[in-house]
C-alpha cells in the first residue's frame, strides 16, 4: 500500500495553508465555463456533493483537483476523490479517480498513489467506487499508520544508550567488540569486575575506579531498554454522545509488521491510571513530541505511550 495516511489534523493544517490558493478555484469560476481548469474544478465539486449524498461523508479541499473525504470525528482521511488527467506514463482524457487505501491497481507500481487508484469516465460509475472503497480506519490501522514517528524515537532513545555504553567500555579498557572471541573475553572480564565491586572493592586509581562504576550503572540502565518495545495506541473520541478511549496494544512498535496484541475501550471514568497519568504529561507537549519512558504525542486527543 503506497496510499499516505493522513490525519485530520494534517488535512485542516494543509487546506489552511494552501486556503488562498483554494479560494481562487471559487473565485475564478464564470457562468459559461469555458476555461478547462474551471471545467475541470466544476466536474470534482459536482462529483464531490454526489458522494457526500450518496455515503454522507464530508469533504475538504487537497489540491486543485482532489478533496479528502472523511467522517467527522474521525482521526483519518478515508482517502480523497478528482477529477482531471491522473495518467503517469502518457497523457490520457481527464477521469474521474477514487483513491483508497483498500484498492489495488496492478496497471501501476506500488510506489504510486496510482497503485490504490479507481479511474472512470463516468461519474456515476465513479461514484459506485467511491462507495465501495472508502472505509473508516480501524483502531489498529491508526495505530499502524501513525507509528512510525514513535518507532523512530524509540529506536533513537536505543542507539543513544548503546553508544553510551559502549563509549563507556571503552573508556575502562574493554574491547567493545560486537561478536567474536574479544566479545566473549570482555564480557568474562567485566564480570569478575562486576563481583569485586559488588564485594565493596575500591580500585587505586580513582579515575578507574569511577569510569567503571559509570560502565556498570549504564549497562544496567541500557537493560531497561529491551529489543521488544511494546506501546499502547491511545486515542481520545466520542461515541453515541460520550467520550471513551480506544486503546490497541501493538506488541513491537519497533517491528516491522507491528503486530496488534489487544484492543480495548474505556469510558472515560475506567481508563487506567498508568494510561491517564501518561496521557496528561503528554498533553502540555507539542504535537510529535517525544519523552523518554513515557511515550509520543501525536495530536491533543492521540497518544502513543510506553506500557
Amino acid at each position: 500500500m503506497s496510499i499516505n495516511h493522513t490525519t485530520m489534523r494534517q488535512a485542516e493544517e494543509h487546506y489552511e495553508l494552501h486556503k488562498n490558493e483554494f479560494d481562487k478555484l471559487e473565485h475564478s469560476l464564470t457562468d459559461s465555463y469555458n476555461d478547462a481548469d474551471d471545467n475541470r474544478y466544476v466536474k470534482l465539486k459536482d462529483f464531490a456533493s454526489a458522494v457526500r449524498k450518496e455515503m454522507r461523508v464530508h469533504t475538504i479541499q487537497r489540491t486543485h483537483n482532489t478533496m479528502f473525504i472523511y467522517r467527522k470525528g474521525e482521526l483519518m482521511m478515508m482517502g480523497y476523490i478528482g477529477y482531471g488527467d491522473f495518467a503517469t506514463s502518457v497523457h490520457g482524457d481527464d477521469k474521474y479517480i477514487v483513491c483508497a487505501r483498500g484498492i489495488e491497481n496492478m496497471k501501476y507500481c506500488a510506489s504510486g498513489d496510482q497503485h490504490n487508484m479507481r479511474m472512470s469516465v463516468n461519474m456515476d460509475t465513479a461514484v459506485k467506487h467511491a462507495k465501495r472503497s472508502f472505509q473508516s480506519y480501524s483502531i489498529y490501522e491508526c495505530a499502524k499508520a501513525l507509528r512510525g514517528g514513535v518507532k523512530n524515537s524509540v529506536k533513537r532513545v536505543a542507539n543513544v544508550k548503546k553508544k553510551q555504553c559502549e563509549d563507556a567500555v571503552a573508556a575502562v579498557g574493554l574491547d567493545t567488540s560486537p561478536y567474536g572471541d574479544a566479545k566473549k573475553a570482555s564480557q568474562r572480564l567485566m564480570a569478575e569486575i562486576r563481583s569485586m565491586v559488588q564485594a565493596g572493592h575500591k580500585f587505586n586509581d580513582k579515575e578507574l575506579d569511577a569510569d567503571i562504576r559509570t560502565m556498570f550503572t549504564l549497562t544496567e540502565d541500557r537493560k531497561l531498554f529491551s529489543e521488544v518495545v511494546p506501546m499502547n495506541f491511545v486515542h481520545v473520541n466520542e461515541r453515541y454522545g460520550q467520550q471513551v478511549v480506544d486503546c490497541a496494544r501493538i506488541k513491537d512498535v519497533t517491528n516491522y509488521t507491528a503486530e496488534l496484541d489487544t484492543v480495548q475501550t474505556f469510558a472515560m471514568d475506567k481508563v487506567p491510571e498508568d494510561i491517564e497519568h501518561k496521557c496528561a504529561a503528554l498533553s502540555i507537549c507539542e504535537d510529535g513530541h517525544f519523552v523518554e519512558g513515557v511515550g509520543q504525542r501525536i495530536n491533543d486527543h492521540t497518544f502513543y505511550l510506553y506500557v
